[in-house]
């Protein structure tokens, strides 16, 4: 009987270990969720500014100020995928279906 309850209290003490794990990706993954929509917020901000300056006028002023919109758009959406693949990685480790898109990084 004492080898039966050894056995029950490991198997008690390796259940938080797990359900902490599954806890602590389910909060990188909407973390992951939270930076892309604010990027994908702030991409959308970016091109509207810009077709709203260029609209008024085409001085060095808002021809700089769209330069500059331009690569917040750009370092958008390189930031993006880099969360993107992040997410998908924490999701693979924790058996959740992926989208198709995302095979192509069992691929790379």
């Amino acid at each position: 009987m004492s080898k039966s309850r050894s056995r029950r209290k490991s198997t008690r003490a390796e259940r938080p270990q797990v359900e902490t794990s599954f806890v602590d990706h389910s909060h990188n993954i909407a973390t992951c969720q939270r930076i892309l929509r604010s990027l994908t917020g702030a991409m959308i901000g970016a091109f509207v500014l810009i077709v709203v300056l260029t609209t008024f006028s085409v001085g060095e002023p808002v021809q700089i100020i769209g330069r500059g919109l331009y690569f917040i758009i750009l370092a958008s959406v390189v930031v993006s995928l880099a969360v993107w693949a992040v997410r998908v990685r924490f999701e693979r480790e924790m058996g959740k279906n992926t989208h198709v898109a995302a095979e192509v990084l069992k691929r790379v």
